[in-house]
């Protein structure tokens, strides 16, 4: 008698068996043996079908969770929808079972609506097993964040009784948020209205029904004058990159359009694009708020706006810059709430905080230097060490352009040229003010390196920031500049680098394999990557399918000793007094932190490739946590 295929020996098997589907889907992508597979159907019977097969591969640590959430999200349409809600762990399997008997008796109803009628899942979860089944990003909106001029294009009629709005047009297509993506009616009229191919997200039911009351309430009889409509999208603007987090708003003009992208999480996102009428006018409302010449588009100019979005008040730093098609218009955002984090909210390592704490900021005199490119959090470091620093008995004086957050009990000053307040001027008076502590807002050129050496000879503190790829290249650059190395030696405390680098967003993560070439040129070896578990984002609607959100920071604290004050004054190379660091203080390399926090499940390995210079090393993985961990 010929034997039966595994194949077909499986689907014998799990005939008639709950959650079969699952288990079918993980022996074809999969190399998780037979046998396995076996034994979870018969602890299954044995439980008398109470469970779902994945539930006990997981159990029996067959599989992990994150591997049956990816094998989901891939597989989603194979699934029927009251599977997927219990697989996803929404419902057990008896409350999965009663209602496809109660199905049975109402046809004229789909199984997500069941759900949600008899309280069984909310609307939030409907939406996301959605997502899940049908492969669309589930849509974390604003109602403030869509284009109004386009879903006013429909009536109010079509709106509520689709619950779908159109909310973004590009050239090749326009995005729909819509409650029930099986909606095909609703989907093909606005496609063939604005004569774009859709791309569609799902949002639960509840927040489109509050979106089309907003939305209709706010429509109008009348058509808002051009001036009010103009400062109508200003203000979305403002209030869109708020609500994303971005750091930087960009207005870019093209020959037919002007791009709008939003830099978030150190990556630009394109977020609409403005007819070229329109362009013009927002461009001149922009260039009006921060007080520059609207009149001179041949110059390229810098301003300042402060302006009031939503109930806080945030501050744009403007800069035009003059292209062949007109104006680029590049804003930074300066957002005033929690913008002040504590020292320990900074995200070091524990033996990293612990020595800038203790070995740098809590020394008496010297220079404290915070470095890195623009864009690396250097500005919020510095403030958390203010912060840090600032007691009733000490006397702060501060030195910025601009000042960017305002600390109770410090003395702060911002520079204005027009006022007769320049950065040289004010350099004279700071240190005729008798402070403790001076914090420069950044180091310049000689006179400003001269001027913070010159205080740490005379019993002050200063806190500046610098512009250098690492903690080395800051005694470098110091040394370009002319300070002479034996001052070097003898104030600069500590150098500080650090960069931004995203983390893996927690609603689409799941683990992986790294890219071997990649994991070994940033120190992992095989051994290590065989032992660790990796997590990277496979994208979803939280992360605009980048597979991160927020950021984390990575640091490389240098605490001078005497033998790094030696290579200083001995002017050795780079790589020596790099090495000479690494073996008498501990330091620890941006990648080193980069790695360390990839094992720690924050981030990736490419990201770390891709932010963290690179830098050789010899510590092994167990070195980098012990230091990190401050581990004796």
């Amino acid at each position: 008698m010929t034997k039966p295929q595994p194949k077909q020996h499986l689907a014998s098997l799990l005939q008639n068996q709950p959650g079969s589907k699952f288990v079918q889907i993980l022996f074809e992508t999969s190399t998780l043996a037979l046998p396995k597979l076996e034994k979870a159907v018969r602890i299954q019977k044995k439980l008398g079908n109470k469970s779902m097969l994945s539930a006990i591969l997981i159990e029996l640590g067959y599989i992990t969770e994150d591997e049956q959430r990816r094998l989901i999200r891939k597989h989603g349409r194979s699934f029927l929808l009251g599977e997927l809600v219990c697989e996803l762990g929404y419902i057990n399997l008896e409350t999965l079972q009663l209602a496809e008997h109660e199905l049975e008796k109402t046809p004229n109803i789909r199984m997500g609506e069941l759900l949600v009628k008899l309280r069984l899942i909310n609307d939030h979860q409907l939406a996301q097993a959605l997502s899940e089944q049908l492969g669309v990003p589930l849509m974390h909106v604003d109602i403030d964040m869509i284009d109004k001029s386009i879903a006013n294009q429909f009536s109010k009629q079509f709106l509520r009784s689709n619950l779908a709005i159109p909310f973004e047009l590009t050239e090749q297509y326009v995005s729909i948020i819509i409650a029930d993506p099986f909606n095909t009616a609703a989907i093909l009229e606005i496609e063939q209205q604005l004569n774009k191919e859709a791309h569609v997200f799902v949002a639960a039911r509840d927040t489109m029904a509050s979106f089309v009351d907003k939305l209709t309430a706010e429509k109008r009889g009348d058509k808002l004058k051009e001036g009010h409509q103009i400062a109508e999208i200003v203000d979305s603007l403002f209030l869109a990159a708020i609500r994303d987090h971005a750091s930087d708003i960009h207005l870019e003009p093209m020959a037919e359009m002007m791009r709008v992208r939003f830099r978030m999480d150190g990556v630009l996102i394109h977020k609409m694009d403005l007819p070229l009428e329109i362009s013009k006018r927002v461009t001149a409302r922009l260039k009006i708020l921060g007080q520059m010449d609207i009149a001179d588009t041949r110059m390229h100019q810098d301003g300042r706006i402060t302006h009031t979005v939503g109930k806080m008040d945030v501050d744009f730093r403007v800069s035009t810059y003059v292209t062949v098609y007109g104006e680029n218009l590049v804003m930074r955002v300066l957002r005033r709430d929690g913008g002040l984090k504590s020292i320990e909210q900074l995200q070091m390592g524990r033996g990293v905080l612990e020595r800038f704490k203790h070995d740098a900021l809590d020394v008496p005199t010297g220079v404290i230097i915070i470095t890195g490119p623009t864009g690396s959090g250097k500005t919020t470091t510095l403030y958390s060490a203010v912060d840090y620093l600032n007691r009733p008995t000490t006397k702060i004086i501060t030195l910025e352009d601009p000042v960017e957050y305002v600390i109770e009990g410090i003395m702060q000053c911002s520079v204005d040229k027009t006022a007769g307040r320049s950065f040289e001027a004010s350099l004279k008076s700071i240190v005729r003010q008798d402070p403790d502590i001076i914090v420069l807002g950044e180091i310049r050129d000689k006179n400003s390196a001269s001027v913070a050496v010159q205080a740490a000879l005379t019993g002050h503190k200063v806190l500046t920031t610098f512009h250098t790829e690492d903690s080395i290249g800051g005694l470098l650059r110091l040394i370009d500049m002319g300070v002479e190395t034996f001052l070097i030696s003898s104030t600069v405390v500590s150098i500080l680098a650090q960069r931004l680098i995203r983390t893996i967003c927690p609603d689409c993560r799941q683990t992986y394999m790294p890219n071997k070439r990649i994991a070994n040129l940033i120190g992992l070896d095989d051994d290590t990557l065989r032992n660790h578990t990796f997590y990277r984002g496979t994208g979803c609607g939280t992360c605009y399918g980048t597979g991160y959100h927020g950021r984390t920071a990575l640091h490389e604290l240098l605490v001078l000793n005497e033998q790094v004050r030696e290579a200083i004054i001995e002017q050795r190379p780079s790589h020596e007094v790099r090495q000479i660091s690494c073996d008498s203080t501990d330091l620890l390399s941006l990648m080193e932190d980069g790695l360390y926090k990839a094992l720690q499940g924050k981030t990736t390995i490419e990201e770390v490739y891709r932010i963290a210079p690179r830098s050789n090393s010899n510590r092994t993985v167990d070195e980098i946590m012990r230091i990190m961990d401050d581990k004796k």
